[in-house]
C-alpha cells in the first residue's frame, strides 16, 4: 500500500490531468472561434508545453526555496484563475495567455508533488511510490477527452474550461489541507542553482536526462502524432479504430505501471531500464510495420507493456540522483528535459512524416531510444537509497 502523502499527491495529479485533458479535444475549435488560423490554433497548443518547460527549473528551485505544499497550493490557484480566464476570453490573445498560464499552474504542482515523493518514499520503496502516482496521471490523461468532449457538447467551448477551474480549486484545497508540509531546505537560491548546476554536469544525470528527452519524443511523436495519422492516411481506419489503437496500449500501460514498480525496486533500475528502451524501441518499429488494424493492436499490447515498464524507472532514477535538500532542482531539470522533448517530437517526426515517409519516422524515435538504452548505461543500477526526511517535516 502506498503511504497516505503519495496517495493524496495521486489523487491531486488525477484531478490536475484530467483537467489538462479535458480541454483537448475543444481547444483548437475553441480558437478557431475567434477566427484564427489552423498554424495559430497549433501554438494554442504547443504554448502550454512551452511553458512548462519555462517553469519547469525555476519551480524545482522554489519548491526547495519555499516548500513544496505552498507550490502545490499556488499552482492549483493558478490553474482555477487561468481556466476562468480561458471561459471568459475576449480574443485569441487573452486565450493565448491563459494557456500559458495553465503551463505555468500545471508545471508548479507536479514538480512539487514529485519532489515531495521522493523525499518522503520509505526506504526501498520509491519506484513503487513513483508507479502509483503514475496511475493518477494516467487515469486523468485517459479520463480527461471523454469529459470535456460530452461537456462541450452539452454546453459549449467554454464549459470544460469553467470544469478545469473547479479542479483547479480542489486540487488547491487539497494540497493545503491534506499534504503535510516540509521544511524548506534552508538554502538560499544561489545555494540552490549552484547545487543544479553541480548535478547537471555529472555523467550519470547528463544520461537521464538524454533518456527521458528520447522517452518524450516518442510519446508525443511517434504515439500521438504519427501513429494516428499512420493508421488514417496508410491504413485507411475510422476514427474509432485509431482510438482502439491508442486505448489498448493506454489500458496495458496503467495495468502494470504497479506490478513494474514493484520489480524495479526488487530487481535495480539499469536492467529494467535497458531493456525496455530496447522492447519500446522494436515496438515503435513494428508500427511502421503494420498493415491492419488488427496488426496495429497486437503492437499495442505489446508497446504498453514495454513502454509501461520502462517508463516507471526515469523518475525513479530522478530520485535516486537528486541531492539532498535539492530535490526540487533535480525534478525540475528532468522535467524540462521531458517537456523539450514533447515539444521536439511532434515537429521533428511529423516534418518526416511530411514527406511520406512514415516508416522512416517511427525509426527515428526508435534509433533515439536505443541511443537512450546505450546511453543508460552509465546511470548505473542504483537501489533505493531515500529514507524519510523528519528533520524537514514542518511543525503543525
Amino acid at each position: 500500500m502506498p503511504s497516505r502523502s503519495t496517495r493524496v499527491l495521486t489523487l491531486g495529479v488525477f484531478l490536475t490531468m484530467t483537467g489538462i485533458a479535458l480541454v483537448a479535444p475543444i481547444l483548437p475549435l475553441y480558437a478557431r472561434e475567434f477566427g484564427v488560423s489552423r498554424t495559430a490554433a497549433g501554438v494554442l497548443i504547443s504554448s502550454f508545453a512551452v511553458a512548462r518547460l519555462l517553469l519547469d527549473p525555476v519551480g524545482g528551485v522554489a519548491v526547495d526555496r519555499l516548500g513544496a505544499r505552498r507550490i502545490m497550493v499556488s499552482g492549483g490557484l493558478v490553474l482555477a484563475a487561468s481556466s476562468v480566464m480561458a471561459a471568459l476570453a475576449p480574443n485569441y490573445g487573452i486565450l493565448l495567455v491563459a494557456r500559458v498560464l495553465e503551463g505555468f499552474g500545471s508545471a508548479a504542482f507536479a514538480v512539487a508533488a514529485q519532489q515531495t515523493i521522493i523525499v518522503r518514499s520509505p526506504e526501498g520503496r520509491l519506484a513503487r511510490e513513483i508507479a502509483f502516482f503514475q496511475t493518477g496521471l494516467l487515469g486523468g490523461v485517459a479520463v480527461g477527452p471523454f469529459i470535456g468532449g460530452r461537456a462541450a457538447e452539452l454546453g459549449d467551448f467554454s464549459t470544460p474550461f469553467w470544469i478545469y477551474a473547479f479542479m483547479g480549486l480542489i486540487v488547491a484545497f487539497i494540497a493545503w489541507r491534506y499534504v503535510e508540509d516540509m521544511e524548506p531546505s534552508g538554502r538560499s537560491s544561489k545555494e540552490l542553482w549552484a547545487t543544479a548546476r553541480a548535478t547537471l554536469r555529472t555523467p550519470a544525470f547528463q544520461a537521464l536526462l538524454f533518456v527521458a528527452f528520447a522517452v518524450f519524443v516518442m510519446r508525443a511523436g511517434a504515439r500521438i502524432t504519427l501513429i494516428p495519422l499512420y493508421a488514417s492516411e496508410e491504413l485507411g481506419l475510422s476514427e474509432s479504430q485509431i482510438g482502439d489503437v491508442l486505448a489498448i496500449s493506454a489500458v496495458v500501460t496503467v495495468l502494470i505501471v504497479n506490478p513494474a514498480g514493484w520489480l524495479i525496486d526488487k530487481v535495480g533500475r539499469r536492467p529494467i531500464l535497458v531493456g525496455g528502451l530496447l522492447a519500446t524501441a522494436a515496438s515503435v518499429v513494428l508500427y511502421g510495420q503494420a498493415s491492419s488494424y488488427g496488426g496495429l493492436i497486437a503492437v499495442s499490447l505489446f508497446f504498453g507493456l514495454a513502454a509501461g515498464t520502462m517508463g516507471i524507472v526515469p523518475p525513479t532514477l530522478a530520485g535516486d540522483l537528486a541531492p539532498e535538500g535539492a530535490e526540487g532542482a533535480a525534478v525540475g531539470m528532468y522535467r524540462m528535459a521531458g517537456d523539450l522533448g514533447l515539444i521536439v517530437g511532434p515537429v521533428l517526426l511529423g516534418s518526416i512524416a511530411d514527406r511520406g515517409d512514415f516508416a522512416l519516422g517511427f525509426n527515428v524515435s526508435a534509433a533515439l531510444l536505443v541511443a537512450a538504452a546505450i546511453v543508460a548505461i552509465a546511470v548505473g543500477g542504483r537501489r533505493p537509497r531515500r529514507t524519510k526526511a523528519p528533520a524537514r517535516i514542518a511543525a503543525p
